[in-house]
C-alpha cells in the first residue's frame, strides 16, 4: 500500500492550499491580529526597508535597516501622498511610527492604488523610500472570515477524492495479485 500513501499525501498537498477559497487571502496578504487583511506598504532602499499597514485610524510604520533587519527607533518620518505631506512620529510604547493626520488618511482610505514617498532622517542618514498601497472598495478589507459550511464542503471533496484514490489503489492491487495467480 505504499503507493496509496505516496497517493493521499499528494492529493492532500494539492487540497488543502485551497481551502481559502477562490478570491480570499492564500497566505500572501498581511493579516492583522484580528485575522482581517489589513492594506499594507512596503518601500526599500539600500539602507533601510519599511512595511506600512493601515488600520483603525492610523498608518503604523515599522523602519529597519535593510542589511541587519535592526530596528531603526526614533528616526524622523514624513510620509507624502498626492502633493500632501504629513509628519508620522515616532511611538516608543509600539515601536512604529504613527500617521494620524486626517487628511492623509482620507485619501488613503479611498479604493485605488496609492503612490507614497517616505522621507527618513535616522541621525546622520537620510533616505528616500517610494512604495504603493493598493486599496480595494470591499468591506473590512478584503476579510472573509469561513463559516462550517465552507470547510465542510472542501474537506467532503478531499475526503471523497481520497477515498477514490484508495479505491482505485487498492483495485490494481488486486488485479495485480490476481494476475500473479493469488487471490485478491
Amino acid at each position: 500500500m505504499k503507493n496509496a500513501e505516496i497517493l493521499i499525501a499528494a492529493l492532500l498537498a494539492v487540497t488543502l492550499p485551497a481551502y481559502a477559497g477562490g478570491g480570499h487571502d492564500h497566505g500572501e496578504a498581511a493579516v492583522s491580529a484580528a485575522g482581517i487583511v489589513l492594506p499594507s506598504v512596503t518601500a526599500v532602499t539600500e539602507s533601510f526597508e519599511l512595511v506600512g499597514r493601515l488600520g483603525s485610524g492610523e498608518l503604523s510604520i515599522l523602519v529597519d535597516r535593510t542589511d541587519s533587519n535592526e530596528p531603526v527607533l526614533g528616526a524622523r518620518l514624513s510620509v507624502e501622498l498626492d502633493g500632501r505631506t504629513a509628519e508620522a512620529p515616532f511611538h516608543a510604547d509600539h515601536g512604529d511610527y504613527s500617521l494620524t493626520d486626517t487628511a492623509l488618511l482620507a485619501l488613503l482610505e479611498k479604493p485605488g492604488i496609492k503612490a507614497m514617498t517616505f522621507t527618513l532622517i535616522a541621525g546622520d542618514e537620510s533616505d528616500l523610500l517610494t512604495g504603493e498601497m493598493d486599496i480595494h472598495d470591499e468591506p473590512v478589507a478584503a476579510g472573509h472570515v469561513a463559516s462550517w459550511r465552507d470547510y465542510a464542503t472542501q474537506g467532503g471533496a478531499t475526503a471523497l477524492v481520497i477515498l477514490l484514490a484508495v479505491v482505485v489503489l487498492r483495485r490494481f492491487a488486486a488485479v495485480r495479485q490476481a494476475r500473479r495467480g493469488g487471490v485478491a
